[in-house]
């Protein structure tokens, strides 16, 4: 007798592997008639780069360049009052300026006029329409032919208004009396030119493996992981796995040690528990050093993470690197372990702080190789990914390795999976709660999988306690096999549950128990707030009502997809409306995927069944996430009174779930052999484009 999923099989159980077992595993000659896609995805990815380092460049900032946050705007620009600036070059080729101004959210009405001299020769002048200038974010308004011979010497800057202008905007200045003002050099180039550049830049803070000999070795080694995929299929999973270390290696270099969303925070926990041999406890009254150590200050300032975009980025060459590293030497590592994330359970940051210990004393380094953690993670969650793709797709190689490849490409996946923060662990819990809950869906009896699926929202919580929300697809996938195989059995239907909930005992519980014992304050309570004013279910439902939908957009689409460093590095706004038009589109296919259920309810197939379940499951794990943490927040609202909980980095545990969506339902409309290899090699083609723009987006910000 078969065995399913921890119980016997029943009928319908050897009717889905019959199903599942005639698209085969194998190499036949539909299975290589099929292979065009994997081939069009190959091209695609080759064309893309190509294209990209055929695009023209803008010219570039210096090694060491301009740094400082806004504080408060400078007087005006006014019709008959103009304003001057000193400007000093930091390189030779001094051709553009770039200046944050204050619009007034866009209040003003001009045509600012910037100009630049040095003495009595006037060098240059251009003029910007107010229209063009946004609000205190950097801005062009001076480009002019690259100026030889202009490292260190000061030129003046002269703003001034066009006639009929009624009035201009203000220069920010920082708290240090800092001028918001970025320079540029050069001329604007193939992406080619520039790469010379980016690559010396990226080493100057980068792991062993991110010196351009090692980026070489990962390029090739990407490569190869993508010719295996496309010419062993049977080998996918290696593929895959290859090619998700290497790209945690080539984010963990792309992106400047901390300045990855939060990190400072998670890193400093680990710097504790490594250094003082103990957990932290947030709520200790023992504060000798401060939250943060010395030597993670000092990092921090040199990454000059806290500085207003786009001059948030480190230093280069070899003096700064130099200087960083002497300042470093000299700063303490002692802390009071009371940052922002020490109220977290310890899964992430034990293991992080063994990292820790292996690297050599400087912070750098130290990010480098706690980072290793967070590559590892994301390899065994592309493990994860590739076995729920095999669940949904019941085997067949080409779709599973093109579903797993587009989990494995997701832009801000392949961020969390390269900076130190613990987002890694939810999101690997995630992955894993998915895989069993599909499984369910083909389970008449499933406790095994119960109390694995348990310890797996278990582990998610020792992340992050809101990873919680990975019980909704684990209880539709459990109700699912169930409803499909009438199971009635009340011990059954009692025991399972109880078992999921001994997985979370034997997880999540143990930290409670353990934190108790030794005596650390593991309450993750909200912060209460003496504030006067209604906290209720509808008003905090008020505070959400948003026709435009700007703030669920920005969280679940451009925070999900991509909104790089500390959420300030987007992409294009196009491609977000590209993103909430797809959206739209597979809303509209789920409500006809609706009809047609209600309409074939009567007469459907064993695999239109299937597919139906899974469909079911991919949705409730989607709209259930974003819900779960919308509760989250209400209660957050209720406690604070405040709204400003959400990320949408926070729902990356659906990912796999959300991307099978509509591969899944174009295969319940076009019931072809086909159908799923065509839509995940579409999708698959998709999120790689994505993925090399948002490469590109962060070597703009952080490297040119």
């Amino acid at each position: 007798m078969h065995e399913v999923a921890g119980g016997p099989a029943t009928t319908d159980d050897v009717a889905v592997a019959a199903t599942t077992t005639g698209h085969g595993t194998g190499e036949t000659a539909s299975g290589r008639r099929r292979r065009w896609p994997a081939a069009l995805v190959a091209l695609a990815v080759v064309v893309l780069g190509a294209v990209g380092l055929a695009m023209p460049t803008e010219p570039v900032r210096a090694d060491v360049t301009e740094h400082f946050d806004l504080a408060r705007p400078q007087e005006p620009v006014l019709p008959d009052e103009g304003r001057s600036y000193r400007v000093t070059a930091q390189d030779d080729g001094l051709s553009r300026i770039d200046l944050v101004l204050a619009t007034y959210m866009g209040s003003i009405d001009c045509t600012l006029v910037a100009t630049l001299s040095d003495g009595d020769d006037v060098l240059g002048s251009s003029q910007t329409p107010c229209d063009d200038i946004p609000d205190n974010e950097a801005v062009p308004v001076l480009v002019l032919d690259p100026l030889a011979d202009s490292d260190g010497r000061t030129y003046r800057l002269d703003l001034s208004l066009a006639p009929g202008s009624v009035v201009g905007p203000s220069l920010w200045e920082s708290q240090t009396g800092v001028d918001a003002i970025v320079t540029r050099y050069g001329e604007a180039e193939p992406g080619a030119a520039r790469l010379a550049l980016v690559v010396d830049r990226m080493a100057d803070y980068a792991g062993p493996w991110g010196t351009p000999v090692g980026l070489v070795l990962l390029v090739l080694a990407a490569a190869g992981a993508v010719a295996l995929l496309v010419l062993r299929p049977r080998w996918g999973l290696v593929a895959v796995v290859a090619l998700v270390v290497v790209r945690g290696l080539l984010w963990a270099t792309l992106v400047p040690p901390l300045q990855g969303m939060d990190e400072g925070a998670h890193f400093a926990n680990a710097q504790f528990i490594a250094e003082e041999g103990r957990l932290p406890d947030w709520a200790t009254e023992d504060h000798r050093y401060g939250a943060y150590s010395d030597s993670l200050e000092v990092a921090s300032e040199g990454m000059h993470v806290s500085s207003h975009r786009p001059s948030d980025r480190p230093d280069f060459g070899p003096d700064a690197v130099e200087e960083l590293r002497d300042t470093d030497t000299d700063a303490g590592v002692r802390s009071d372990g009371t940052g922002a994330a020490a109220s977290y359970p310890p899964a992430y940051y034990g293991p992080a702080a063994a990292f820790y210990a292996l690297a050599p004393d400087d912070t750098v380094s130290q990010v480098q190789a706690v980072r290793l953690w967070s590559v590892a993670l994301g390899a065994l969650a592309v493990v994860l990914a590739w076995a729920f793709a095999g669940e949904v797709f019941g085997g067949r190689r080409w779709p599973q390795a093109f579903l797993t490849g587009a989990v494995a490409l997701q832009p801000m996946v392949a961020h969390q999976f390269a900076i130190v923060n613990n987002d890694a662990w939810v999101i690997t819990a995630g992955f894993a709660a998915l895989w069993l809950a599909a499984r369910m869906v083909r389970s008449a009896r499933a406790p095994w999988l119960m109390l694995a699926a348990g310890a797996a929202a278990g582990a998610g919580a020792l992340g992050k306690p809101f990873a919680a929300i990975i019980v909704v697809p684990v209880a539709v996938g459990w109700l699912l096999g169930k409803v499909r195989y009438r199971v009635r059995d009340v011990r059954t239907l009692v025991v399972e549950p109880l078992l999921a909930a001994a997985g979370v005992a034997l997880t999540y519980g143990v930290w409670l128990v353990a934190s108790r014992l030794l005596g650390l304050n593991s309450s993750l309570g909200f912060p209460q707030s003496p504030d006067d004013g209604a906290r209720d279910l509808v008003t905090y439902l008020a505070t959400q009502y948003d026709p435009e939908l700007g703030e669920a957009r920005g969280l679940w689409i451009r925070q999900f997809w991509g909104d790089f460093g500390w959420v300030n590095t987007p992409l294009p706004n196009v491609v977000y409306d590209i993103v909430f038009g797809t959206y739209v589109v597979v809303a509209l296919a789920v409500v006809a995927w609706t009809v047609l259920v209600v309409r074939e309810r009567h007469r459907r197939d064993e695999e239109a069944r299937r597919l139906d379940a899974l469909i079911l499951l991919c949705l409730s794990a989607a709209v259930g996430a974003v819900l779960g943490m919308y509760v989250v927040e209400y209660l957050f609202f209720a406690s604070s009174g405040r709204t400003d909980l959400l990320q949408g980095r926070y729902v990356l545990l659906i990912t796999p779930a959300l991307l099978a969506l509509p591969v899944l339902l174009a295969e319940r409309f076009r019931r072809r052999a086909s159908t799923a290899p065509v839509a995940s090699g579409i999708l698959l083609a998709a999120v790689a484009v994505l993925h090399a723009l948002s490469v590109a987006v962060v070597v703009r910000h952080y490297y040119l």
